[in-house]
């Protein structure tokens, strides 16, 4: 795969479309075989396509969180990936809620528990796909780093493997899974567009038409084009306007904290922060407990915020 050293032949005018849920991730590796694809890439295994793949994750369940995708490999193997361009030191935490819940809904007959003979449970594996611009610093997350004692044996433990996919590292992952690293190179190509100059829209639209032509995913993104489309601006809009609402808190802190005191005016900036991202979040349908995890608001309080927008 090359890069965009050509301008494509057209870029179809495209609209956000921000109540558009699913992620790229999600909507590609929901097939099963992708999905074996990408566990055979990640975990170094070596499952035939045919084996059984059920999808497990949260979504339209009574626990309303959202993780971006979860499935059960051969009825033993549980994979639980998140997609992130930054990387939240409480990501382990995060993954803490979500595999509980999944074992907890998918995997347990309660009655079982209490039962004298031991309860098997498929095996977790927990990753995140990192595709940010900024230099991976952690390539494993641990939740004993958050624990307020540090030393001594960890009674609780949770790791998660943190793998970049930005198509410029060459990850051997990427070599072994063609979807994933059909992704990535329709990801770098977007980041180029926009590098020269095109609008987000018109950067995604030419970045598709250049796979398509050069056969990357070509057959998903022409039969998807529309979803993919969407799914693709919305998540660079999520991602555009997260960051602008960080950075323009810590700067209103920073311009508060030499009027009134560089701490009242740094509180200031992040409790603001906190509220324009939890309206965000609400506005682009995320699940209230994810706002809550981002933001440490509580859920009553985003609950009211919600109602207040509505």
């Amino acid at each position: 795969m090359k890069t965009n050293d050509t301008k494509p032949t057209r870029a179809p005018k495209l609209k956000s479309h921000k109540k558009y849920k699913d992620t790229l991730i999600k909507f590609l590796f929901r097939d099963p075989k992708r999905a074996i694809e990408l566990c055979n890439a990640i975990t170094n295994s070596n499952y035939p396509e045919d084996v059984d793949v059920v999808a497990c994750d949260l979504e339209n369940t009574l626990y309303h969180r959202y993780n971006d995708l979860a499935f059960l490999v051969a009825n033993q193997l549980v994979i639980m990936l998140e997609h992130q361009s930054s990387i939240s030191p409480n990501l382990p935490l995060r993954f803490l809620s979500y595999i509980a819940d999944v074992i907890y809904l998918w995997f347990v007959e309660m009655d079982e528990l209490y039962k004298n003979k031991l309860y098997k449970i498929p095996t977790p594996k927990l990753y995140v796909l990192y595709n940010g611009k900024a230099p991976l610093k952690q390539t494993t997350l641990k939740l004993s780093d958050a624990f307020m004692i540090d030393g001594g044996e960890k009674q609780l433990e949770l790791i998660v493997e943190v793998i970049d996919v930005n198509y410029v590292t060459g990850h051997e992952v990427l070599k072994k899974s063609k979807t994933l690293e059909g992704y990535a190179y329709l990801v770098d190509q977007i980041r180029q567009y926009i590098a020269q100059g095109y609008t987000r829209d018109a950067a995604i639209s030419y970045a598709i038409n250049l796979c398509i032509e050069k056969g990357v995913l070509s057959d998903f993104l022409q039969k998807n084009y529309s979803e993919v489309a969407k799914m693709l601006s919305v998540e660079y809009n999520q991602e555009v306007e997260y960051r602008v609402i960080r950075e323009e808190g810590r700067e209103e802190g920073r311009n508060e904290g030499r009027e009134e005191g560089l701490e009242k005016g740094l509180e200031k900036g992040r409790n603001e922060e906190k509220f324009n991202v939890a309206k965000a979040g609400i506005a682009n349908g995320i699940a209230v407990e994810v706002i809550a995890l981002m933001t440490g608001l509580t859920i009553d309080d985003i609950q009211k915020m919600s109602t207040s927008f509505a």
